[in-house]
């Protein structure tokens, strides 16, 4: 049901662009306009079905990982690259902290991605003027720590143990465009490292969301 529900709108939009541009056939530009609204929907269709599929290939321990030694300060500096632009445009400083030679062992991709979905929560309910950190620490017998914490409005008590759910999207998140499938995203990637993944968030302070990943 939930899966019909999300797919309904960005369907529902495709239609409507694609009459709009039959309406108007002597109009080139509306026409363009139209399929590039038809593609922009379809593209977030897709990346809800490839989700969807990563998330029950990692869950049914189907997912396969490419496991090779990865430098942390790295991983999370690319992250932070990718989110540098919209982190300038909500005047929200985006910091990284990691010991420069912190290595784990694990699929560099997947755990980018990972990482990539938290900074970006981090950033869409963060006000403006507050600050967004990225750490990374070895634990005891080589089992590494990644930590996203923000300073937005937290998450309400309600909300934290569905979070994870597929497609689970609270109040406050309803009114960001999303397809509610992040948090369950990142959750699945850590299982299938055998690491898990979670969070913190006490009322009006922020939410801390911890990567855990075992030993090699």
């Amino acid at each position: 049901d939930n899966v019909a529900h999300d797919l309904r709108t960005p369907l529902a939009r495709m239609r409507g662009s694609a009459e709009l541009a039959l309406q108007n056939p002597a109009d080139p530009a509306a026409a363009r306009e139209a399929l590039a609204d038809t593609i922009e929907e379809t593209e977030r269709v897709l990346t809800m079905l490839r989700a969807l599929m990563d998330i029950s290939e990692a869950e049914t321990g189907a997912m396969k990982l490419h496991r090779e030694p990865v430098n942390l300060n790295d991983l999370l500096c690319g992250v932070v690259d990718l989110y540098e632009y919209v982190a300038e445009g909500k005047n929200i400083r985006l910091t990284v902290e990691v010991a420069p030679d912190l290595v784990a062992l694990c699929d560099k991709v997947r755990l980018q991605q990972a990482v990539a979905n938290l900074a970006d929560n981090a950033l869409k309910y963060s006000p403006e003027g507050t600050e967004v950190t990225l750490t990374a620490r070895a634990l005891a017998a080589g089992a590494v720590e990644i930590v996203v914490r923000d300073q937005g409005p937290g998450i309400p008590p309600e909300d934290l143990p569905r979070i994870w759910d597929r497609l689970y999207r609270g109040d406050k998140s309803r009114s960001q465009r999303g397809l509610g499938l992040g948090l369950s995203f990142v959750q699945a990637i850590l299982h299938a490292h055998g690491g898990r993944a979670e969070v913190g968030s006490p009322p009006g302070a922020g939410s801390t969301f911890t990567l855990w990943l075992p030993a090699a």
